[in-house]
């Protein structure tokens, strides 16, 4: 007599959050699309003639909430070849949020989206592997691209301190 036992195995699967996030498709939408599993990065070059300026922005998800935490570093004015980044501010604004409109932003520039490698990239925009770069061309025209970005972040950070978004012009 041969006696068979059968006996059931079940796998143990570790299901890992994932996020479905997708830079490319997602970015003009990213207040509601971003997981907390996500992280944007922003890097701005405000180099303009012989200014040379570098800001890095980090925007993360919790809740329903968005964390913007900016960090800048020029070199015309510093004497040290290799300055620290400092951090300029670090926001939490709701999910919801309409006053800083980077989304619309976005949109109004999708026409200097480039995956040209060899183009400067004066704004690039980064998830995971995921990577948008935004071009001008000529002076005139980063001069208008410079003060569409620098009206946007103004919502975002008012205070503007040490003039990183631009100056306004007091006609007396």
């Amino acid at each position: 007599m041969i006696l068979a036992s059968c006996k059931k195995e079940t796998e143990s699967k570790t299901e890992f959050p994932k996020s479905d996030f997708n830079l490319k498709t997602d970015l003009t939408d990213f207040k509601k699309k971003m997981t907390e599993l996500d992280t944007i990065r922003v890097f701005f070059d405000h180099s303009v003639c012989t200014y040379e300026g570098y800001e890095r922005i980090e925007i993360t998800k919790k809740s329903d909430s968005i964390k913007v935490r900016t960090e800048f570093k020029e070199l015309t004015f510093n004497e040290n070849k290799n300055p620290d980044w400092n951090l300029v501010y670090e926001k939490k604004i709701s999910e919801k949020d309409t006053v800083w409109q980077f989304e619309k932003f976005i949109e109004r520039n999708a026409q200097r989206k480039t995956s040209d490698d060899k183009t400067r990239g004066i704004l690039i925009v980064q998830n995971k592997k995921d990577t948008i770069q935004f071009f001008t061309n000529g002076l005139v025209d980063l001069n208008r691209f410079l003060e569409d970005y620098y009206l946007t972040m103004r919502k975002i950070y008012p205070e503007n301190k040490n003039g990183i978004y631009g100056y306004e012009l007091v006609e007396e």
